[in-house]
């Protein structure tokens, strides 16, 4: 069976043109060549149409962005992977001049590999970290109570007072997750006073 929605070939078109001038119906032209009956009689109708196996000349929509352009979008998605499509469309608009919506940016960068994504959560603490924070505990367990009386504790912690900043998004390919230029920029405490 010929796959769905695939055109048959100029060649198969003549046979089964070929095998209706004999006599053969649609069904056993179908049965005969392995095909499924629509693309058998529709290639009989359109040949008892027009006389001719061949399709109509189709027309395709020329491309929105030359090649150029197209390495412009390549080139700021790579250098800036927190770079919305709308940014890198006023880029692209900037210097080609030619005005560029946010999916046509999309599409370009799908076309690439590149997908936009949420950036993975990195692991707060690396080994080293741990191993600073112990190193820390213990060289402080031996000062006296006067010592952590006169230590200002704080912690840092981020308001906003109008929403949220939204979800960061990063373009990035298969296999990036964990790379620093895709990454989730989770602040990693290094454990030193």
């Amino acid at each position: 069976m010929a796959p769905h929605g695939k055109e048959l070939s100029e060649d198969l078109k003549k046979r089964i043109v070929s095998l209706h001038k004999d006599g053969l119906g649609s069904k056993k032209i179908a049965k005969t060549l392995k095909l499924s009956c629509s693309p058998v009689t529709k290639t009989i109708q359109w040949f008892n149409r027009t006389g001719s196996t061949q399709n109509r000349p189709r027309h395709a929509r020329p491309k929105k962005l030359s090649k150029r352009a197209q390495h412009h979008i390549q080139r700021f998605s790579l250098g800036n992977r927190r770079m919305s499509a709308a940014s890198i469309a006023a880029e692209v608009e900037g210097v080609g001049g030619q005005p560029v919506s946010a999916q046509t940016i999309r599409c370009t960068l799908h076309q690439i590999g590149l997908h936009g994504c949420r950036p993975r959560r990195k692991p707060l603490l690396k080994i080293i970290h741990k191993k600073t924070r112990k190193q820390f505990a213990e060289d402080k367990q031996t000062k006296d109570m006067d010592y952590r009386n006169h230590v200002l504790w704080t912690d840092e912690t981020k308001i906003n007072l109008f929403g949220s900043d939204g979800v960061k998004r990063v373009w990035r390919q298969p296999g990036e997750e964990y790379k620093d230029k895709c990454g989730g920029g989770g602040v990693s405490w290094s454990g030193s006073a």
